[in-house]
């Protein structure tokens, strides 16, 4: 009888490595929900900006029920709990007076209302957080010290939050060093990893201004950055890409579609662990395109 995805695993650490996203990280809460049900336990977390965030919660509540309870506190999100519009704030980042357009009080309030332990070390499973220094540019993973802050530096889209400091050095978005940060999972010693994107709804259709094409060429290099890691560590590890949904117009900004996108997430993931189960591994471009968006929400 041949090995499940989960316990193919067995005999080498396995690692569970979750990118950024915004909202459509409620496609990970999905993923993670159908990976613990097929039996796949990670032995360590790595996250990117709202992937940290994620990763951060399972690192505490790795089971099932983790993963369900995450659902809940993500149908609870609203915009103005993550992205606040402040005019003042605004107005200070336009005309130069602050580094940023958003305040991060509301996130922190969110991420020190759920974030089951209060240090990284502390976590059931570790938990490693991808930030970018700011002065050098440089990926860094962060693997302990306070949860909050170093979850904030991760999330600190620059000029949209402000930069985190920790220590004597400033912080902002993982997402501009390491988006997928499949090497940090080989790096420290994993041999199974499961990747967990979101997707990139602005790819499907043709930019009409310069916002429009400026995420078109950012997430179209941050697509074939993750083939190429993809593609140079197939030797060294076991990686298992799960499907990134081919989403309609849903905004990373946008927490009205939480519950399609868990049940998207849920649903590409249970359908692509039971096709590598049975030893045809990616599920076919095809099945992928005609998961849609549906109109009428329906429950995770």
């Amino acid at each position: 009888m041949s090995d499940s995805p989960a316990t193919s695993g067995a005999r080498g650490r396995c690692a569970f490595v979750l990118s950024g996203g915004g909202s459509l990280g409620a496609v990970q809460v999905g993923m993670l929900r159908a990976l613990f049900e097929m039996g796949a336990c990670p032995d360590l977390l790595i996250g990117t900006s709202v992937g940290a965030v994620n990763a951060a919660w399972v690192a505490g509540r790795p089971d099932p029920d983790g993963a369900v309870e995450l659902g809940e506190i993500w149908m609870g999100l609203r915009r103005h709990d993550v992205f606040p519009l402040s005019p003042i704030t605004g107005a200070r980042g336009l005309i130069g007076r602050s580094n940023h357009f958003i305040g991060n009080d509301s996130l922190r309030a969110v991420l020190e209302r759920h974030i089951p332990f209060k240090r990284l070390e502390e976590a059931t499973v570790p938990l490693h957080v991808v930030a970018t220094e700011l002065k050098s540019g440089r990926a860094a993973t962060l693997a302990s010290g306070p949860a909050v802050p170093a979850l904030l530096a991760s999330c600190a889209i620059p000029g949209v939050f402000p930069p985190v400091t920790i220590g004597r050095r400033e912080y902002v978005d993982g997402g501009v060093a390491n988006h997928t940060p499949i090497t940090v999972a080989i790096e420290l010693g994993a041999t199974k990893i499961y990747v967990l994107p979101v997707g990139y709804p602005w790819l499907n259709r043709e930019p009409t201004n310069a916002l429009g094409m400026a995420l078109h060429a950012l997430a179209r290099i941050v697509e074939q950055k993750l083939d190429a890691e993809v593609a140079a560590n197939r030797d060294v590890a076991d990686i298992h890409v799960l499907p990134a949904l081919d989403l309609a117009d849903v905004s990373p900004a946008d927490f009205s579609h939480t519950n399609e996108l868990i049940d998207w997430g849920y649903r590409a993931a249970r359908r692509y662990l039971g096709s590598a189960a049975n030893g045809r591994g990616v599920m076919p471009e095809k099945a992928r395109r005609t998961l849609r968006l549906d109109p009428s929400p329906r429950a995770a």
